[in-house]
């Protein structure tokens, strides 16, 4: 099973020494630039009013990325070149915690080891878009970004973070993007709780209901393949069981993903699904184990039906 184990992007920017440069990289605003035509789930959004940003995700850098917003909700449209090296393309957001300094971030990331630090559970991580496939893509999300100072890197810490604030205080009417269909999440379970998906462009609505972080990663799958058979592919990558050339789940792409949400957080994702057999996974770490979440039985396999 070739998933990527995005076990989380935030300790392995940290492990990377990443927030040490977070001081020198301040940034002064930046015209905003798009990128391509807008999806149609750009235009039936746009229709909300919702302030935009758009991104384009290089190997070097977040690009267009502005030194200063207002907090409130927003249409975020990601652009990048997705290439055979590359799982996605996507951007990773984060706030730490308040009165977090840097010498306490180290601190937890030397003392927690191999596990995900201490304020991992405590940031404030409110989604984003990320997208597979094949050479240039654009995926659309909406997401709520809070008064504060935001960390904005690649997804999996590709490109360098820079810091973006967040000014004012967030509107107390905030539009509600229309969905086709609502993905929950909580321990340990990724369920359709309304709606359905469907054959073409799904506009989701993806809310984590639990009490730690999740995120939901959509990959295709063989056609026909199964929930037992993603059940045992599962198993044989945790134990580090290397992948038979038989193997019905040798091959597995990304469809799209959110990016980690936080406890009782919501966004919204633009996802176009082909007819055929899908999974949705949630890798985050377990807050008890550090074990990653679909080892843990969360994961929901799916078919898409040809209209």
């Amino acid at each position: 099973m070739n998933t990527r184990k995005r076990i989380t992007a935030i300790p392995a920017l940290i492990a990377a020494g990443a927030f040490t440069t977070l001081p020198g990289m301040l940034k002064t605003a930046v015209a905003q630039h798009a990128h391509g035509e807008a999806t149609p789930a750009a235009s039936q959004w746009s229709a909300l009013g919702l302030p935009e940003l758009n991104l384009t995700v290089t190997a070097e850098a977040v690009e267009g990325v502005p030194g200063s917003i207002e907090a409130g909700r927003y249409l975020v449209t990601v652009t990048g070149t997705v290439t055979p090296e590359d799982w996605g393309k996507g951007v990773l957001l984060l706030q730490l915690p308040e009165g977090l300094t840097m010498d306490d971030v180290m601190a937890q990331v030397e003392s927690a080891g191999d596990a995900p630090p201490e304020f991992y559970y405590q940031s404030l991580l409110p989604g984003g878009p990320m997208t597979g496939g094949d050479g240039e893509q654009s995926i659309t999300a909406v997401i709520d970004l809070a008064p504060g100072e935001w960390v904005v890197a690649g997804a999996y810490m590709s490109t360098p973070p820079t810091i973006m604030t967040a000014t004012g205080e967030m509107p107390a009417d905030l539009p509600e993007p229309e969905s086709t269909a609502t993905v929950s999440m909580y321990e340990m379970v990724i369920e359709i709780t309304e709606g359905e998906l469907t054959a073409g462009e799904n506009l989701l609505k993806i809310e984590n209901t639990g009490e730690q972080a999740h995120f939901v990663e959509f990959e295709r799958i063989p056609d026909g393949a199964t929930t037992e058979d993603v059940e045992a592919a599962l198993h044989a990558e945790m134990m580090g069981t290397p992948v038979a050339a038989d193997d019905p789940l040798g091959e597995i792409s990304l469809v799209a993903s959110s990016g980690d949400l936080s406890p009782g957080t919501t966004m919204w994702l633009s996802v176009d699904f082909e007819p055929g057999s899908y999974a949705g996974f949630c890798f985050a770490p377990d807050m008890e184990s550090g074990m990653p979440h679909a080892y843990m039985g969360m994961y929901i396999v799916f078919e898409i039906a040809a209209s």
